[in-house]
């Protein structure tokens, strides 16, 4: 199949840039699995002319990954617009993978869906959500990680709990504070490399995510929404210790795979327990690792959506 993939393989903060993860979970693994892939980069497109790199390639399947963020992929409006008339056209098929539904769906997600034949959801509840606006060609797609930059790791576990991310709210500031107050040593990794990334998550016994989102209106409440973390920490063998998102559960099993957790003060009873249990800790991970194997790693999922494109 020729796909044209449409997201951002590049970030940049204005002093550097980096590759994300759509080239390293979507356009290897498409690559892999013999697909005629192209990418046009929403951040830093090779060409500005969108139609004209549809018409010279001429896929059977556009999958792109918008996100209304023009400030971070300032080729998405013009991207977007040669979509429609794709769409409209019916040449090839137009699939959108969105990915922050708990905060964009209003203002995005809920307008945009209806440019595209199909559409995904990382949110298991918000499949009604799209049902209740008329649009039902909505599929579940979950977080997904290339096992490929985990597998041959074989990392010795130096560090007990580890958080990757940056420290940009006073919710991961508070609970790392407060695990660190009752002398759990916690590894923080912030600007890596997607290479630092997978090794250092690789090297650490417990992964921790804290699922609270503060990028949505400033005068609501932060919610919490699927992040790829979980995923990402499941991928490199390491415990998946979670704050808790309605729908996690669709995706592991509670208890058994991963280790959830609601507030600051169950957070730091669960992580003692499971640092003086290192049997536990051990089968609760490697349990959750399988799951990811089976379920989660991109190969798989890239997979189980162009089938399930293909069937609506």
């Amino acid at each position: 199949m020729k796909i044209l993939l449409v997201l951002n393989k590049t970030l940049t903060n204005g002093k550097s840039t980096w590759i994300d993860g759509g080239y390293y979970n979507v356009f290897l693994p498409l690559v892999d699995q013999g697909h005629i892939v192209q990418l046009y980069d929403t951040a830093n497109p090779e060409s500005q002319d969108p139609e004209k790199v549809i018409e010279d390639f001429k896929p059977d399947l556009i999958w792109a990954c918008l996100t209304g963020n023009s400030s971070m992929t300032p080729s998405e409006p013009k991207a977007l617009e040669a979509i429609i008339k794709q769409t409209e056209k019916g040449n090839c098929t137009t699939f959108n993978w969105f990915c922050d539904d708990t905060w964009r769906f209003d203002n995005f997600s809920s307008i945009a869906c209806e440019y595209f034949h199909v559409c995904s959801t990382p949110e298991p509840s918000y499949i009604e959500r799209y049902k209740e606006i008329g649009y039902s060609n909505i599929i579940l797609g979950g977080w997904h990680v290339n096992y490929n930059y985990y597998k041959d790791q074989n990392q010795d576990k130096l560090h007990d709990v580890i958080f990757i991310g940056q420290i940009n709210n006073h919710d991961r500031l508070n609970g790392l504070k407060a695990l660190l107050r009752n002398d759990i040593d916690v590894s923080v990794g912030r600007g890596l490399s997607h290479e630092e990334m997978v090794q250092r998550m690789c090297q650490s016994k417990v992964g921790i995510n804290f699922s609270k989102n503060f990028n949505g209106n400033p005068h609501e409440k932060a919610r919490t929404q699927m992040k790829a973390r979980p995923f990402e920490i499941a991928a490199a063998n390491s415990l998946v210790f979670t704050e808790y998102h309605e729908g996690i559960e669709e995706f592991f099993d509670i208890d058994k795979e991963i280790i959830c957790f609601k507030g600051q003060d169950e957070m730091v009873e669960k992580c003692k327990i499971l640092l003086k249990n290192d049997k536990l800790l051990k089968k609760i991970s490697l349990s959750g690792h399988e799951r990811f194997k089976k379920d989660h790693a991109s190969h798989v999922r890239v997979q189980n959506i162009l089938k399930e494109i293909k069937s609506l």
